[in-house]
């Protein structure tokens, strides 16, 4: 993995330009699974079954679990006869690393192409997004582009 990124879900793999939200980037019971898990902190496999209803087998439900865990989404530890699943980073930071791999791959591909397209996109923003995206460039004009 790229530096800073050790211990953390692995890099995306998938962007499906078809799908919304976290199926753009996880499998739909992928995404379903880590929602059910941010939501509740730590989980057993039952626990999801239970937040995601009838329609959804145990043990493909854990199947999917295990594979987070393959994919360093989610760590799990042994309680009593179950296993305890939870997030390894938190949603917001899932979605703040995800977005900047999407988008630097974007801008390294394409290059002023995707960064127009960017500009484009902010336009639908609220005005108060504008404002503080807005801050956020002139602060990182002032540290020299840097983070």
């Amino acid at each position: 993995m790229a530096g800073g990124e050790a211990g953390r879900g692995e890099a995306v793999r998938t962007f499906r330009l078809g799908r919304s939200g976290l199926g753009r980037v996880l499998g739909e019971l992928e995404a379903a699974v880590m929602e059910a898990v941010w939501q509740a902190g730590e989980a057993t496999v039952q626990d999801v079954c239970d937040h995601l209803g009838p329609d959804h087998n145990y043990k493909t439900v854990m199947t999917v679990m295990n594979r987070l865990v393959e994919k360093r989404l989610l760590s799990r530890r042994r309680s009593s006869r179950a296993f305890l699943y939870s997030a390894v980073e938190s949603r917001d930071a899932f979605l703040d690393r995800v977005s900047r791999q999407v988008a630097t791959g974007l801008v390294r591909d394409f290059g002023s192409s995707a960064i127009a397209q960017f500009v484009d996109a902010v336009q639908e923003l609220a005005p108060e997004e504008l404002e503080a995206l807005e801050r956020m460039v002139r602060s990182r004009v002032r540290q020299g582009g840097g983070e």
